[in-house]
């Protein structure tokens, strides 16, 4: 059977299907319904250039989302369990589905949530599961999901690291030697994972909190704005893309300049970086109490180097390479469906 692995987390919106070539995406949480005027007009024109992979009409409903949605301006971003709709998360696995496959098929997904989120899993499966119709441009295709299933996000970072592609072998054995802490930054919230010797997760600390790296940007912004009014003085939103980038670089890009803002940066990452020391220490017991640490997820790839004092750590394991970072879930999502469908617990 056809699976789709999904972490619609509340940044990123990731997915991987099991194929060798163009197996995975990746676009920004950003989303919003259109009315039947503004989706045939702007389909009309960007058929012209051929760009149209944002645009979708599901169950016969037009939506726009990714980069395409931000530019939109106001967009519809529902956050936590609030997601775990047919309307909201079913919409975003149906378009996923569209975008991975292209031709419609049966299909089985195996979504990722927080761990603070276990007791919504019924839900999340249940915005999934049916018969989705998906227009983009001139094609049509009908996908009907028969089967879901869930995993907490960081055991995807965990599995990420721990298993071979088949999901049948150990790739790095050292981690089943101790004890280990998988942390997860993502948009909204920081989880915390622990991980027994041999491997096996421990869920007496299985937490999330509400810490994600979208306050940074949220105060970059912020800082941004009021260290540079005369840049910003009309413009009133500033593309959330350029945002994402200057956190990264240390540099805004915008009309044709660079604006170097690291100090902005700094301002910015502080506050987050101060709360996320106090939880790690207060929750997770610091650095003695763990023989690795392990970070996935988008925020820790922004975060790495700032992350690394805090830690305190002689040995942080990243869950995939610092550029796919944000894959890491996913990737190893799939390879958790391989072991449990060789085991016949699915």
């Amino acid at each position: 059977m056809s699976v789709m692995v999904i972490d619609a987390g509340n940044s990123i919106i990731k997915a991987k299907i099991a194929r060798r070539e163009w197996s995975e995406i990746a676009f920004p949480h950003a989303f919003r319904q259109l009315s039947e005027s503004e989706y045939e007009k702007i389909l009309s024109r960007v058929q012209i250039n051929g760009n149209s992979q944002d645009y979708f009409r599901v169950n016969g409903v037009p939506y726009v989302v990714g980069e395409s949605a931000e530019r939109h301006g106001l967009i519809t971003q529902r956050t936590g369990t609030a997601r775990y709709t047919k309307e909201y998360c079913g919409i975003l696995a149906a378009i996923s589905l569209s975008k991975l496959y292209g031709r419609g098929r049966e299909v089985a997904v195996f979504a990722s949530h927080p761990p603070g989120d276990v007791k919504y899993r019924k839900d999340l499966m249940e915005s999934i599961i049916g018969a989705w119709e998906v227009e983009t441009g001139q094609s049509k295709a009908n996908f009907r999901v028969i089967y879901a299933n869930t995993f907490d996000e960081p055991v995807g970072g965990l599995m990420n690291v721990l298993l071979t592609e088949d999901g049948q072998h150990y790739q790095y054995p050292q981690i089943g030697d101790g004890r280990s802490l998988v942390i997860d930054i993502g948009g909204f919230t920081t989880d915390f994972l622990a991980v027994n010797q041999g491997g096996e997760v421990d869920y007496a600390l299985a937490l999330s909190v509400p810490l994600g790296i979208q306050s940074v940007i949220n105060d970059f912004e912020e800082s941004f704005r009021s260290n540079n009014l005369k840049i910003v003085k009309d413009t009133p939103v500033l593309p959330p893309e350029r945002i994402r980038n200057a956190v990264s670089t240390g540099v805004f890009i915008g009309g044709g300049h660079e604006y170097p803002c690291q100090q902005d940066v700094e301002e910015a990452t502080s506050v987050f970086l101060n709360r996320f020391a106090d939880t790690y220490q207060r929750l997770a017991g610091g650095a003695l109490s763990w023989d690795n640490i392990i970070l996935t997820g988008g925020g820790s790839a922004l975060l790495h180097h700032k992350l690394i004092p805090i830690l305190k750590h002689n040995k942080i394991i990243l869950a995939d390479s610092k550029e796919s970072l944000h894959m890491a879930n996913v990737r190893g999502g799939l390879k958790l469906w391989r072991l449990y469908d060789v085991l016949k617990v699915l």
